[in-house]
């Protein structure tokens, strides 16, 4: 058995609020800044990259609007446990 698993069997055996407190600790741990700081600094550069390239969508009243219902619909939709990615 790897560490890895020995870590997942022993948090497993933690109860609620020790696993509460396991989460909180990793979330506020050096590594964990650091992967997520990485993964935001990869998007924000794909974002610019897709705006360089014209790749965007704009909008005005109606369509904003428009967004937004799909937006909550889609929502709704995955909390009810439906498509993940329902079609456009």
């Amino acid at each position: 058995m790897s560490t890895l698993d020995e870590i997942k069997a022993a948090a497993a055996g933690l109860n609620p609020d020790e696993q509460v407190e396991l989460f909180k600790w990793w979330v506020q741990s050096d590594a964990f800044k650091a992967r997520q700081l990485a993964a935001l600094k990869r998007d924000l550069a794909a974002g610019l990259e897709q705006l360089d390239q014209g790749r965007y969508q704009t909008y005005d009243d109606t369509t904003v609007m428009q967004l937004a219902e799909e937006v909550g619909r889609s929502g709704r939709q995955r909390l009810k446990g439906g498509a993940k990615n329902p079609p456009a």
